[in-house]
């Protein structure tokens, strides 16, 4: 397999290698892709969990139906939280 670089990150690659960080670099390109690969299980993982939880919450009735009224106080919670300058949770907004 042959893999084209544009010159950024070509200059990237080179400079990482000669900082010492890889030894070559296919070993920097095993290295992202393993993260790259663990990063996409964990995300599976974590949705799972989710999927989960909610069946859970199903089954024990713990629930709260959709309304208009839900939507509006989701959407103020999350006006406040963006001011005072909390980041929301990347697997919700993905």
């Amino acid at each position: 397999m042959n893999i084209i670089f544009p010159p950024v990150d070509e200059s990237y690659i080179k400079a990482k290698v000669h900082d010492g960080f890889y030894s070559n670099a296919t070993e920097l390109v095993r290295d992202a892709v393993r993260r790259l690969r663990e990063f996409d299980d964990n995300k599976y993982a974590r949705l799972m969990t989710a999927l989960d939880e909610g069946d859970r919450a199903i089954k024990e009735g713990r629930t709260e139906p959709y309304t208009p009224q839900l939507l509006d106080q989701i959407e103020q919670d999350a006006r406040h939280a963006a001011a005072e300058g909390r980041k929301p949770n990347p697997d919700v907004c993905a």
